[in-house]
Parts: C-alpha cells; structure tokens; sequence
C-alpha cells in the first residue's frame, strides 16, 4: 500500500522508530535489521508508505519481539490469566477507637487485634 504524499507516520511506526534510537541503530542498522531496503524504510518512517500487518510480523520476528509488544513498546504485553480468580479490595473506613476494635476483631479475631494497633 502505497501513498503519493507524506503524511504523519503511524503510531506503530512511530513505535518502531522508538525501537530503533532505543537500540542506538542507524536507519541503515535498522532497515537491515528488519530486512527492508533503506529506501523502502526512509519511505515508511517518513509517512509516505504504509506499513502492512504482514510487514509487522516479519518485523516483529526480526526485532525476536510480539507483534503486540511492539505496538505497546515501551511497555510489555500481559496477558491476565483467565484462571486468576483473585479479587484484590481496598477499604478505607474511619471509625472511633471502641467501634475500631469491634470491627477488627470481628475481621482477625480478638488474638490479633493488639498487633494491629
């Protein structure tokens, strides 16, 4: 896919571009890297030609990294584990000293409440 007039570079090549100055490469170092022709690399980090989602992936695999990765660099992709039933709860509540110790030692029991005081 190929456009006649430059325009702003894609947020992935944007990404891309990051990628390459964060491994301290050249445009030539770079294109290389990836297999692209510097022409052909000049053109897409430049905005004139698009970048297609089959160029990512052999981009991606060049670079060893997910194509996911890339899009979030300089963050990492993280998958939630679907078996993560943990449901983690913060509760801030202000509560007089006597009605404190009730609470507290309804939740840990009357043997922990003098620890966390």
């Amino acid at each position: 896919m190929k456009t006649t007039e430059k325009s702003q570079p894609h947020f992935i090549v944007e990404k891309l571009i990051k990628i390459m100055k964060d491994r301290g490469l050249t445009k030539v170092d770079f294109s290389d890297l990836i297999g692209f022709t510097e022409p052909k690399w000049n053109k897409i980090s430049n905005g004139i030609q698009k970048l297609s989602i089959n160029e990512l992936s052999i981009i991606a695999e060049k670079l060893q990294m997910r194509e996911i990765d890339i899009i979030t660099y300089p963050n990492t992709f993280v998958e939630k584990d679907k078996n993560d039933n943990d449901v983690k709860a913060q509760l801030t509540v202000e509560l007089k000293e006597e009605l404190r110790d009730k609470v507290l030692a309804m939740i840990f029991g009357n043997n922990n409440i003098e620890l966390l005081k």
